[in-house]
């Protein structure tokens, strides 16, 4: 089995999985705590977060406590960048289905990133992270300067990720019940 087969795999063994609605919300509310006991969130000003799909944790609970948020915006020509705004709700339909912030919000500098919360469909011991198979998010990675953090319910941690050279090895990974962190 090739690599390609086996993040396939990987990604339809942790797709199977159920979440319900209150499990979600439980466990939003653990991991979003989790993160904000973190030192580096204290000294951040500006957070890079993701509009959550539905089986993904509610990372718009973080959106409090005076820091400038910003959210994924892609452009075809260019793909992903950073802008700003006041809240989810200024969150329009983007590529790909997800809400991204609408074309004339503000860009953010990558170099203004102070954390990044990344999503992904599984991570692993090392902080290596699945995504959904388009390889863009990992391209994007490489840009950003911050500290880059996966959130994830508890299943979606496993042993080890399928990985491939351009995969980015995250700073942590937060789950309601444990942080794993880069040594």
């Amino acid at each position: 089995m090739g690599i390609k087969e086996e993040k396939a795999a990987v990604r339809a063994e942790i797709s199977a999985f159920r979440i319900f609605p209150e499990e979600r919300i439980m466990a939003s509310v653990a991991v979003c705590s989790r993160l904000r006991a973190r030192v580096e969130w204290g000294s951040a000003s500006t957070v890079l977060l993701y509009a959550p799909l539905p089986d993904e944790l509610n990372v718009f609970l973080l959106m409090s406590g005076g820091k400038r948020f910003c959210f994924p915006r892609y452009q075809a020509d260019r793909g992903y960048s950073a802008a700003w705004v006041s809240s989810s709700e200024a969150l329009v339909p983007g590529k790909f289905g997800i809400a991204e912030p609408p074309v004339d919000a503000i860009e953010i500098p990558a170099c203004e990133v102070d954390i990044v919360i990344v999503p992904g469909i599984a991570y692993d011991m090392d902080c290596y992270r699945l995504g959904r198979g388009r390889g863009f998010y990992d391209r994007w990675l490489t840009e950003l300067a911050g500290q880059k953090f996966g959130v994830g319910f508890d299943h979606q941690l496993i042993e080890s990720v399928p990985r491939e050279e351009h995969d980015v090895q995250l700073d942590g990974v937060a789950t309601p019940s444990c942080w794993v962190e880069v040594n």
